[in-house]
């Protein structure tokens, strides 16, 4: 009787042992953490709303190959304009923004960006088909732009004026959907603007077979994740997962399904 009550007592014992282990091990499991990302809304096919009102695109399917490498973050997306990503980062209100944001001084003393790049963006002059004799910025001296607020070719374009002065180009900036944007381009409100070969593409799938782009690049450029100052924490973690994406040719396939071909290293 004694030997059967002494087994009972180490049988409830080794339980008891085991069952603590086991909650001690699930304490010690790291909780993921949440990731506030912010992505633009009207950039088709790279970040928009579909028609079940959902975030879609190639940011979108990009950073939720990036969430499934990285475990020990949990992201959230909040879908917004443009501009609102740069000064929602500003106010540490978002841990990461997206929406092919290319590199310039302003922007890389405020922000961290990530090392590796994940798309190429290569800008052209963007016209007309019936127009003539535009083929660089030099010939551009009194016509007008049309460039989205934030838009890096606005710092560009900003910047040639000041190197340029008798010269200037004038530019009209704002927040115009591309209906309005290809509206204001048909009607001649605005002479040019400044676009990838990609993109003229897709808008003359769109809207009819009326645009070109001309001249040399305006500018060649790579797009980047941007971070709060200082938080190189999670923007290495990012670089990790979008070299495990390269190297895995996870991106460039994402890359050719979105945006319908590769453009992840070169155009």
């Amino acid at each position: 009787m004694k030997k059967s009550i002494t087994k009972i007592i180490i049988a409830t014992l080794i339980a008891a042992t085991m069952t603590s282990s086991v909650f001690a091990a699930k304490a010690k499991k790291p909780k993921a953490k949440k990731i506030l990302v912010a992505v633009g809304n009207a950039y088709k096919p790279y970040c928009y709303i579909d028609e079940k009102g959902k975030l879609a695109g190639y940011e979108y399917e990009v950073l939720s190959a990036i969430d499934e490498l990285l475990p020990q973050y949990e992201f959230e997306y909040e879908p917004t304009q443009f501009t609102s990503l740069f000064s929602g980062l500003s106010q540490k209100k978002y841990d990461a923004i997206a929406q092919q944001i290319e590199y310039n001084p302003d922007r890389y003393e405020r922000y961290e960006f990530t090392k590796e790049t994940y798309t190429t963006f290569i800008t052209y002059i963007t016209v007309l088909k019936e127009t003539q004799g535009i083929n660089s910025l030099e010939d551009l001296s009194g016509k007008t732009a049309y460039i989205s607020n934030g838009d890096n070719s606005l710092w560009y374009l900003e910047d040639f004026n000041k190197k340029h002065p008798g010269k200037e180009i004038k530019i009209e900036t704002g927040n115009l959907s591309t209906d309005e944007r290809m509206a204001g381009l048909k009607s001649h409100r605005w002479d040019f603007t400044v676009s990838t070969k990609r993109d003229v593409e897709s808008r003359n799938k769109e809207y009819g077979d009326i645009l070109k782009i001309t001249g040399k690049p305006v500018q060649t450029s790579s797009t980047y994740f941007l971070f709060q100052k200082g938080n190189t924490e999670l923007r290495d973690a990012f670089d990790g997962a979008i070299r495990e994406l390269k190297k895995s040719g996870k991106l460039r396939e994402i890359s050719i399904a979105v945006i319908g071909g590769d453009y992840t290293e070169s155009e």
